[in-house]
């Protein structure tokens, strides 16, 4: 059985798929195609020390149910987590974190032939959509004036951790761009919208955008003040 893997990225999604995985099996056959989705946060999936990750699970007992062969399911979902990795790791251009990432993967029988254009006009159809509605506001960078009168704090674990307790509040603990922990005494920048950063990494991302890298929220460019 041939497998083929394919993916599609959001730098711009919606709050709730930010940082999430979203993975679509399909089947061909003889008979009618089966298709199986299954969502899950990037760390939950990345993580090789966890056993027990759902989506896994369940894309593993759909590809059972379609009677698919133990080996074939073992190696299209090695597969996959090697595919996830590359596309995600921190060398990558395309990816960052708090994207939503899409990936397909299809399954596909020795005895059937299938059209690689017809097979790929979905994904990339999704692609054109996501780089049109995102093309004009991705390489933009935010005003330096702007960036540089960010509310910036000194980072005090201890303090930060009595907040969530006396508020019940849940807050990231580690940057989102670098995805290293705040550095107890180092400086963190806070939007808007309540995202947190380390301060040399957000002033570097807006360099080429003004995007928050976790929501939709623009900072203003130097030709709009």
């Amino acid at each position: 059985m041939k497998r083929k893997l394919s993916h599609v990225i959001d730098n711009y999604p919606e709050p709730d798929d930010a940082g999430t995985i979203r993975v679509t099996a399909r089947i061909f056959g003889q008979d009618a195609n089966s298709t199986f989705t299954t969502v899950a946060f990037a760390d939950d999936f990345l993580d090789e020390e966890n056993d027990e990750c759902i989506s896994k699970e369940d894309l593993n007992y759909f590809l059972m149910d379609a009677e698919i062969e133990q080996d074939v399911i073992f190696d299209a979902l090695a597969d996959l987590d090697d595919y996830v990795y590359e596309v995600t790791c921190p060398t990558s251009t395309e990816y960052s974190p708090g994207s939503l990432l899409k990936v397909r993967l299809d399954l596909v029988p020795d005895y059937l032939e299938v059209d690689d254009d017809d097979a790929d006009a979905e994904i990339e159809e999704a692609a054109q959509v996501s780089f049109d509605d995102t093309s004009n506001i991705r390489f933009r960078p935010a005003s330096k004036l702007v960036v540089k009168s960010l509310p910036r704090k000194i980072y005090n674990k201890k303090t930060e951790e009595e907040k969530r307790k006396n508020k019940k509040m849940i807050c990231l603990e580690e940057c989102s761009i670098c995805l290293q922990e705040f550095t107890n005494g180092g400086k963190v920048v806070t939007l808007s919208c309540g995202h947190e950063f380390d301060d040399e990494c957000i002033v570097k991302w807006f360099e080429t955008g003004h995007v928050c890298p976790l929501c939709r929220l623009e900072l203003p460019c130097d030709d709009e003040i």
